[in-house]
């Protein structure tokens, strides 16, 4: 699947749990509601302080995004598997967790649809990995 592809259908995971008399339309404003505005975003240097935190790092990028490279520390979880795997992030739904792709516009879906599950603590990284190399951040490969 392509990334423009899932970027389009991302916002609208949630409305495949909505109760078929409510329909899509009133589970999706629901959905928005419980996203806060903007406090889920941090930019790359940011993030790189927020390390001394050991937040969950959560790379929901392809695999062959992965293999390019990587931010230290991170868990790979492809964008649309996230839903099914919640399992696998931290049980605290306090615990700081950081969320990029490579741009920062996949991440930024995931990390809203993460807030509105009641991870209070999501955040995407702005610009994504791209701009954690732009910023000359450690990076394994």
């Amino acid at each position: 699947m392509k990334r423009r592809t899932l970027l389009k259908l991302l916002p609208f995971l949630p409305l495949g749990l909505a109760r078929e008399e409510e329909g899509w339309a009133k589970a999706f404003g629901r959905f928005i509601q419980k996203v806060p505005p903007a406090g889920y975003l941090v930019y790359p240097l940011e993030a790189n302080d927020l390390l001394a935190f050991e937040p969950f790092i959560l790379d929901v990028r392809t695999e062959e995004e992965r293999k390019k490279g990587y931010i230290p520390g991170s868990v790979h979880i492809y964008a649309g598997e996230v839903p099914d795997r919640l399992h696998e992030l931290p049980k605290d739904k306090e615990a700081l967790i950081l969320v990029y792709c490579n741009s920062g516009s996949v991440s930024a879906v995931v990390a809203a649809f993460l807030q509105a599950m009641g991870y209070t603590n999501a955040k995407n990284i702005a610009h994504g990995f791209k701009g954690w190399l732009d910023a000359g951040l450690e990076v394994e490969r």
